[in-house]
């Protein structure tokens, strides 16, 4: 990925040429390696999966209409006629807040079902990192799902890449509520088969096991795909119902778990849900022709929910 790996301060200097960075993006969101790398105010480098992007802004181009309060949300934004929730990264991660001039970019992401912009101190490079690369780090720090190393110039650089869903959570702190109050009501799905779900955000999978108990499903939870496939050794097709699977996942990741359900007929009869906030058109034909039967973003669980009992077996 050299094509990549050239600084992005040099690209971005006006608007024309910040549009020229947007089509790299968007070119490149099918792609499930390939992540932004920015600088935070500690000076550690942290990145964001690019298939969650959908374009850099300039922050003092940006006219935002700024809340009173302390929280995490700095105010909300009109972004091409959609309303969006400003975030400044270093407050929501715990990093020393800078004056506003030496915030140089708005990330503006859009996963969950809601669209947010993440203000960053400077962009730097966009990068493929492989998941056998990435180290799990979500037991020390809650905010980081793994740490990797990237290559800034011709130097090496420690690289956190921070959990999106936590950040979700934690702005918009009522979706976990919601989520429970959604599926208070759901009946119990008669069998007795296991559901076999992977995700690396341990909040992601403390999520989805109130939803497995409330619909009385007998489960199976994995940290990333490779300890799921590994574990499939000892469990009998016969006794699973369905697999469920995030994409962006340490060792082994989604698509790769699809790949090898998917490459002999052992598995041909079992469906398979991809949960993720990765998702955007082209991904989703992708996943699709790989063999997955439905895609859920995150964090609905109501539609998950529905998507179960509509393809467990």
């Amino acid at each position: 990925m050299e094509e990549y790996e050239e600084n992005i301060e040099n690209i971005i200097e006006d608007d024309d040429d910040e549009l020229d960075l947007v089509a790299l993006v968007s070119a490149n969101a099918n792609d499930t390696s390939q992540y932004l790398i920015f600088e935070g105010s500690d000076g550690q480098f942290y990145a964001k999966n690019i298939s969650k992007i959908e374009e850099l802004l300039v922050y003092k181009d940006i006219d935002i209409a700024k809340t009173n309060s302390d929280g995490l949300i700095l105010g909300t934004a009109d972004i091409r006629g959609n309303m969006t929730t400003i975030v400044n990264f270093d407050k929501w991660f715990g990093n020393k807040v800078l004056s506003e001039d030496e915030y140089e970019l708005v990330i503006i992401a859009h996963y969950g079902g809601h669209r947010l912009g993440i203000v960053v101190k400077r962009v730097e490079y966009i990068v493929n990192i492989p998941p056998e690369t990435m180290t799990d780090n979500s037991n020390n720090d809650e905010k980081v799902s793994f740490i990797t190393k990237v290559n800034i110039g011709r130097k090496s650089e420690m690289c956190l890449i921070f959990d999106s869903d936590k950040m979700l959570l934690d702005v918009f702190d009522t979706i976990d509520t919601k989520a429970m109050e959604d599926t208070k009501k759901l009946e119990k799905v008669n069998t007795d088969k296991l559901v076999l779900f992977a995700d690396d955000s341990r909040f992601i999978r403390k999520m989805a096991e109130s939803l497995f108990a409330k619909m009385g499903l007998r489960h199976r939870m994995y940290e990333n795909g490779q300890l799921l496939l590994e574990d499939l050794k000892y469990i009998s097709p016969d006794e699973i119902a369905l697999f469920i699977t995030d994409l962006e996942m340490p060792v082994l990741g989604g698509r790769e778990v699809i790949d090898t359900l998917r490459s002999g007929k052992k598995y041909e009869n079992i469906n398979i849900i991809v949960h993720t906030n990765m998702s955007n058109d082209n991904m989703q034909d992708s996943l699709i022709d790989a063999g997955a039967q439905e895609i859920i973003g995150k964090v609905n669980m109501l539609a998950l929910s529905e998507a179960i009992k509509k393809l467990i077996v």
